[in-house]
């Protein structure tokens, strides 16, 4: 049976470069739902360390399942649109949590926290899909065994 992997240190690349993306999205989204500077400033540090770990874990976790994985050529695999969507489900049940109590804890407010989470719901479910999409492209640090 063919053994489809991303090494460790892709995964960590691929955590960095989506974090990117995430970060300028936590400053969008808590400004639009009220937040101010400095609780934005605290959200970021906060929700970087715990929502990269989660990340990193989702695709460490996904890395152990073949489906929908396909061979490309000899040396690298190409993973289907129905997987991508499903990483992508699993990807906001993951961090739908989080999405809705960390802003909670930094502005007390659960308002707040319900429109940072119905922002980032949508937001970063699209963040997400596209990093994927985007990632599936490129052959290093995936392996064939």
């Amino acid at each position: 049976m063919i053994n489809f992997k991303e090494t460790q240190t892709r995964s960590i690349v691929k955590t960095i470069v989506c974090r990117i993306f995430f970060t300028i999205s936590v400053v969008s989204n808590m400004y639009i739902a009220g937040a101010t500077w400095y609780q934005i400033l605290v959200m970021l540090p906060v929700g970087a360390s715990v929502n990269s770990f989660l990340y990193w874990a989702h695709e460490r976790i996904w890395n152990y399942f073949q489906w929908n994985r396909k061979p490309r050529n000899d040396f690298w695999f190409y993973e289907g649109q129905p997987r991508t969507l499903a990483k992508s489900v699993t990807w906001r049940i993951t961090i739908s949590m989080s999405n809705l109590f960390l802003p909670y804890f930094i502005t007390g407010s659960w308002g707040t926290a319900a429109i940072y989470f119905t922002l980032a719901t949508v937001v970063n479910a699209t963040i997400f899909y596209v990093n994927e999409r985007v990632w599936n492209r490129i052959a290093w640090g995936k392996v064939i065994n």
